[in-house]
């Protein structure tokens, strides 16, 4: 409790100019309410990037099992507050009770948890908003001891900690795929490497759980994860620029948050080893090791940003965690049942002190910075905000800096947005759009903000210090400035009819069909209907009209004419549209989620399976 406390108060200093229940900035977006996080995670369509059936990152069910409990005091958006304002002192926890069975003396466990709470990459994450990385660093602890446990002896109450640890390992791969990566891998060697012992049928059997059951406990996160690589090596706050190999030795990923003074734990352990190596320190160096392959794969296999971007390498903060974790077992190792010799044991006593010095002086001085900050983003003006959930229209949020340009329905992005895969032609429109907008010419120009119209936009967001003078004065007939956003960014109403669902008229369908947007809006009609699933009936008119979606051409669109099939036909290039007949007819266009629906009652299942193993069941007395 007294380590926990302590912690707590370094947290609260070092988070002093981001206290609050609303945390975003940097590569946290703001949180959605409880309500909008079940919602965007189960459904089956997302308004993100034109519209897309991707499925959602499994951390949202995860925010919002657990942000639940903290709905009195603001829900998920004041969880994630309090996983980040609260990262050292929880994570100093989780590292102190995951020690529990090593065969070292308290104080010894102490400062290896202190050590691991102030960690370099911690700060950086916490400064930088890096969500996933933090909760790495809480979880991680607990479930290196649960594989440790499972590897070591595999006793009557096996299914209990199997099915504990792979939920640990599940949480990890909802925020961090690499992590969940690496801590299978680290099972499965050390399954092959150490030997089978009289359990071994039991061991195979710990080993398919928590392989297994992770897997099917984030369905259907994992079949996005298979064919988007990005999202393995990327994580769920994006790529990085790869960090000098000072800052590498130093246990920092570089950036806002921390300085390279990781150094003193590698030195720690490097002296742990000279002074006293021991075969004990075996399991410690594994972690280690498996940490290196880690960082050596986020560095040198650059990817595509899912959102789009030059191919770039990925945060190297979850690495350098498991690293860090390698060495400081390693140390903590070398400390158990303490040194032999008094000199050593006061010498040992005194670098602890200097290490976990260093680390939180560190901590005080680089972890302060950062661009997260209290008062939950940025928002639009009221007004605007309920045209937008009237409407069901999206905005166009201009990108900034490293920040993409974003397209989402109903409102601003959040926290989840960027983990949705979009259809492959959607990042070079987004950026063909941003270059238009940010660098106003007349062809070019008129060109995106029609686009945008008819891909469903209402309203776009310049970047911040823009004004909409240059744009205005090219298309007064297109776009208008209304009132800012609340930190000042310009918002430009589209004034061209639109909407979730339009009727297009034959002359201008002949141009959808061949062109990338729109010359004239002329007889385009809003249809009252509400996507994905679209049922209207269109009156009498003449032939060749198309109904146009404002979502994403892909797989998996069905359409129907009065009970018929009908192809679905590509509008502007990229969106969804149907060819009316002349005649009055009923028009049914959808796009099914059965399989998803299945992997979810896949998932439900599983959770149930774990929640009633996972809790072990107490022996009756004889």
């Amino acid at each position: 409790m007294s380590l926990f406390l302590v912690l707590a108060v370094l947290g609260l200093v070092v988070n002093g100019s981001r206290l609050g229940l609303d945390l975003a900035g940097g590569r946290l977006l703001p949180v959605g309410s409880l309500g909008e996080l079940w919602t965007t995670y189960l459904s089956g369509w997302h308004q993100i990037g034109g519209g897309t059936a991707s499925a959602a990152p499994a951390s949202l069910a995860v925010l919002g099992a657990l942000g639940a409990i903290f709905t009195p005091i603001g829900g998920p958006h004041a969880l994630v507050a309090v996983l980040l304002i609260g990262d050292a002192p929880l994570a100093g926890l989780s590292a102190y009770a995951a020690t529990r069975k090593l065969p070292a003396s308290r104080w010894s466990r102490v400062a290896a948890a202190a050590g691991y709470a102030l960690l370099p990459a911690a700060t950086a994450s916490v400064a930088q908003g890096r969500l996933d990385v933090v909760v790495v660093h809480i979880v991680l602890p607990l479930v290196i001891s649960g594989i440790a446990g499972l590897l070591a002896r595999t006793g009557a109450g096996w299914l209990p900690a199997s099915s504990a640890c792979a939920v640990g390992v599940a949480v990890l791969g909802a925020f961090s795929p690499l992590a969940q990566g690496l801590a299978l891998l680290g099972l499965v060697v050390g399954f092959v490497v150490l030997p089978p012992g009289k359990s071994l049928l039991r061991r195979i059997a710990s080993v398919v759980v928590v392989v297994v059951l992770p897997l099917v406990l984030l369905l259907p996160w994992p079949t996005v994860l298979v064919n988007q690589p990005s999202l393995v090596l990327h994580g769920l706050s994006g790529p990085a620029p790869a960090p000098p190999a000072a800052d590498l030795v130093g246990l920092d990923p570089a950036g806002a948050g921390a300085w390279p003074i990781g150094v003193a734990v590698v030195v720690a352990a490097i002296f742990a080893v000279a002074i006293r190596p021991r075969a004990l320190m075996s399991p410690g160096l594994g972690v280690l090791v498996l940490g290196a392959c880690g960082l050596a794969v986020v560095l040198l296999v650059p990817v595509s940003p899912l959102q789009g971007g030059a191919d770039s390498a990925g945060f190297t903060g979850v690495p350098l965690l498991v690293i860090s974790a390698g060495l400081l077992w390693i140390v903590l190792t070398a400390l158990a049942k303490g040194p032999p010799v008094a000199v050593l044991r006061k010498l040992a006593a005194a670098g602890a002190v200097l290490v976990i010095l260093a680390l939180a002086t560190g901590a005080v001085l680089a972890g302060r910075g950062g661009p997260v900050r209290s008062g939950g983003g940025d928002r639009l003006a009221s007004v605007q905000a309920d045209e937008l959930a009237r409407t069901g229209r999206s905005v166009l949020a201009i990108g900034f800096g490293d920040v993409l340009t974003r397209q989402t329905g109903g409102r601003l992005p959040r926290f989840g947005d960027e983990q949705i895969a979009v259809t492959a032609s959607t990042p070079s429109r987004l950026a063909t759009w941003e270059s238009a907008l940010r660098q106003p010419s007349s062809g070019a120009t008129r060109a995106a903000l029609e686009g945008a119209t008819a891909s469903g936009a209402l309203f776009v967001v310049l970047p911040p210090g823009e004004g909409p003078g240059p744009i205005v004065t090219l298309a007064p007939d297109l776009a208008v400035a209304v009132q800012p956003t609340k930190e000042g960014r310009t918002v430009l109403r589209l004034l061209a009819p639109s909407g979730q669902v339009v009727l297009v008229p034959p002359g201008i369908a002949k141009q959808a069909v061949t062109s990338s947007s729109p010359s004239s809006s002329e007889g385009v009609t809003p249809v009252d209907a509400a996507l994905p699933d679209v049922r209207v009936r269109v009156s009498d008119g003449i032939a060749g009209r198309l109904l146009v979606l404002s979502a994403e051409l892909e797989a998996g669109w069905q359409a129907t004419v009065d009970g018929k099939p009908q192809p679905i036909v590509p509008a502007w290039g990229h969106q969804v549209a149907v060819s009316l007949p002349a005649a009055s007819s009923e028009v049914s266009i959808e796009h099914p989620s059965t399989l998803r629906d299945v992997l979810l009652l896949v998932q439900v299942a599983a959770a149930l399976f774990a929640a009633m193993t996972a809790i072990p069941i107490p022996a009756r007395p004889r």
